[in-house]
């Protein structure tokens, strides 16, 4: 290490040196405690766990992070200072294994590694990647990997992936993917991220673990995108989906859901129009908690069976949540520059207005909050090994039911190429917790779209009674005795 960035790293030590601590209260019997930031007006962003139990922050408008213990104690750190007049030069943060922290700072033009002191470590500046002159292109999110890897998306003019090592420089791979500024991690440490071409926004990737390339999977088109990404119960990898419709402010039309890798099949819930669900963790009851923005703002639950409920939290806005080790929730609040502690009891059913179209089913099988009328869970469509025959005119498919609630719904059967309709939809209903085989009768001209002894890949989908709307779906192969 040169003299010169050795003198430069002491400096920004200094400026990373806590500002104040900020000790409050936080009594057993409570269930919601609030903590106001020392800052004003830091527009908070997200917060994460460390491993040993506190609580990360991000202070996007004030450039700092923040840290905050159970007890309520909180502590500020200063970033290097801005060069830029721009609002909110603190852009993501994340917590590797080891806890250090780390920050994308100047409005995406550097990343910062803090101890878990909070003390500064290393700073870089990214290169200016094809050509790019002066202040791009820049890192969006920062999600840390299970080896201690910084995985960051760039963007600005061209989308890719960019990796560092606490030791290395950050590196850019010429085949990754284009990735927009959603990243999360799957349960199997694979790095995911929001589909970053102009007609592509509606796509989550699941990026290679050597950076360069990745596998790109197609959302049900709606007008609506990913705004979260993160390891859930089932699934490879779980999302949150809403439209802004013209005004970031005002997001609407929100839902929630998972893939599955290795079939490119969804399952998705919509929360309802009024909703937008936000940022999202799995808690330890392993239900996937997230926060809901829009007009009914609060925490939302689902489980994988889509039994879950949004509730509201005082008056309070969520912007982002984590689970502290106390089994709470914790989150930020923009709009009241607090971090918030609530326990999830209170949290169990719906009680605000969620608008129309909700398919997320409530806890007990009532309505949905808020005008969603009764919705219903309809299953997940397991793997087929192999080929699956057509005896006698009939094709027979597992539907599966999670824990919780029963399943029920209306199969289809068609084509993968082309779409053509092999068999009029069939009712079923599975009970809560297992699994059930549903046989579909072929109509005639169904029967002559497939030739006897032929192996064709024929489209599974499942919808909620009297609904249209795809809500889980596989592609199997067939054959025709």
């Amino acid at each position: 290490m040169t003299r010169a960035r050795t003198a430069l790293l002491a400096v920004l030590a200094l400026l990373v040196s806590p500002l104040l601590v900020v000790v409050g209260t936080t009594p057993a019997h409570a269930a919601v405690n609030v903590f106001p930031v020392p800052t004003s007006n830091a527009n908070l962003g997200r917060i994460t766990t460390a491993p040993d139990g506190s609580m990360w922050f991000l202070e996007r408008g004030a450039n700092k992070v923040g840290r905050i213990t159970t007890s309520g104690a909180i502590q500020e750190f200063a970033l290097p200072p801005t060069d830029s007049s721009v609002d909110n030069p603190a852009q993501s943060l994340d917590v590797g294994p080891d806890g250090s922290v780390w920050v994308i700072t100047e409005h995406g033009e550097n990343v910062v590694r803090l101890s878990s002191a909070g003390q500064l470590l290393t700073s870089w500046t990214f290169p200016n990647y094809d050509g790019c002159i002066n202040t791009c292109p820049y890192g969006g999110e920062v999600r840390i990997d299970p080896s201690g890897k910084a995985w960051v998306t760039m963007n600005y003019g061209s989308s890719f992936i960019s990796t560092i090592v606490p030791a290395g420089q950050p590196i850019a791979y010429e085949n990754s993917p284009e990735c927009a500024d959603v990243l999360g991690e799957a349960a199997d440490g694979a790095m995911w991220c929001q589909g970053g071409s102009a007609e592509g926004q509606d796509t989550i990737t699941r990026v290679n673990a050597d950076a360069a390339g990745g596998v790109t999977y197609p959302l049900p088109s709606d007008a609506t995108y990913p705004m979260g990404l993160a390891a859930g119960p089932v699934g490879s990898i779980w999302f949150t989906r809403s439209s802004t419709d013209g005004s970031l402010t005002s997001p609407s039309r929100g839902s929630i859901g998972y893939l599955d890798a290795a079939t490119g099949g969804t399952q998705i819930w919509s929360t309802g129009s009024r909703s937008a669900p936000q940022d999202l963790v799995m808690g330890p009851d392993r239900q996937m908690w997230f926060t809901n923005r829009g007009a009914a703002p609060g925490i939302g639950h689902i489980a994988a069976n889509g039994v879950g409920a949004i509730s509201s939290v005082g008056n309070y806005e969520p912007t982002s949540l984590t689970f502290g080790p106390d089994g709470a929730i914790w989150f930020t609040d923009a709009t009241n520059n607090s971090i918030v502690r609530v326990t999830t009891d209170q949290l169990g059913t719906t009680n605000v207005d969620l608008g129309d179209g909700v398919t997320m089913i409530p806890p007990g099988g009532g309505g949905g909050g808020g005008g969603g009328g009764t919705t219903t869970v309809v299953g997940t469509l397991p793997a087929v090994k192999g080929v699956t025959p057509i005896r006698k005119g009939r094709l027979t498919v597992p539907v599966k039911c999670a824990k919780g609630a029963a399943c029920a719904g209306r199969l289809t059967v068609e084509l993968a190429q082309g779409g053509k309709t092999l068999a009029k939809a069939k009712s079923y209903r599975v009970k809560a917790g297992k699994k059930a085989k549903v046989s579909v009768k072929l109509t005639a001209k169904g029967l002559k779209r497939i030739r006897p002894g032929r192996v064709v890949k024929v489209r599974i989908e499942l919808t909620a009674p009297g609904s249209k709307k795809v809500l889980a779906k596989r592609v199997i192969k067939v054959r025709r005795a």
